[in-house]
C-alpha cells in the first residue's frame, strides 16, 4: 500500500509545482505587459509635450508676423509706433497669444494627468491580478490538505504506524 500512496503524493506535488510555475509565468507576462504600457504612455506624454511646444512656436511666429504687419500698416498710414492706437492693437495681440498659451499649457497638463491616471489604474489592476493569482494558488494548496481525521489514520497505517490506544480508567 505505501507505493500507491507515495505515487499519489508525488503526483499531487508535481501538480502543485506545475500550478506554481504556470502562475509565476502568468505574473511575469503581466508585469512585462504593464512595463510596455508604461513605456507607451511615457512616449505619448513626450509626444504631446513636443506637439504643445510646436503649437506654441507656431503661435509665436504668427504673433510676430501679426505685430510686424500691424507696424507696417500703421507706418504706411503715417501713424508713429508707440502711440496709444498702435499700443492698443499690439497689446491685444500679445494678450490673445498669452491666453492661448495658457490654454495650451493647461490642456497639456490635463492630458498628462489623464495618461498618468491611466497608468495608475493599470498598476492597481496588476496588483489585483497578482493578489488574485496567488490567493487562488494558496487556496488550492490549502484545499488539498485533508481535514478528516480518518484520512490521517489511514495515512499513519500505510506508513506502518499503529493507532494509539486510549488509556482505560484505572490504568496508571
Amino acid at each position: 500500500m505505501p507505493i500507491p500512496l507515495a505515487f499519489m503524493f508525488a503526483a499531487q506535488a508535481a501538480g502543485m509545482v506545475i500550478d506554481y510555475l504556470g502562475r509565476a509565468k502568468s505574473q511575469q507576462l503581466s508585469e512585462e505587459g504593464l512595463a510596455k504600457q508604461h513605456n507607451a504612455i511615457q512616449r505619448v506624454i513626450a509626444y504631446t509635450q513636443v506637439q504643445t511646444e510646436d503649437e506654441s512656436l507656431r503661435a509665436m511666429i504668427a504673433l510676430r508676423k501679426n505685430l510686424g504687419t500691424q507696424a507696417a500698416m500703421f507706418a504706411a498710414r503715417g501713424v508713429r509706433s508707440g502711440t496709444s492706437t498702435t499700443a492698443l492693437f499690439s497689446n491685444e495681440s500679445v494678450s490673445s497669444f498669452n491666453t492661448d498659451e495658457r490654454m495650451r499649457r493647461l490642456n497639456q497638463a490635463m492630458n498628462e494627468s489623464r495618461l498618468e491616471a491611466g497608468l495608475d489604474v493599470a498598476n492597481i489592476r496588476q496588483k489585483q491580478f497578482e493578489n488574485e493569482n496567488w490567493n487562488a494558488f494558496s487556496k488550492s494548496i490549502i484545499n488539498k490538505i485533508p481535514t478528516d481525521p480518518k484520512a490521517y489514520e489511514g495515512l499513519a497505517e500505510s506508513f506502518g504506524f499503529k493507532k494509539a490506544q486510549t488509556p482505560t480508567k484505572g490504568y496508571k
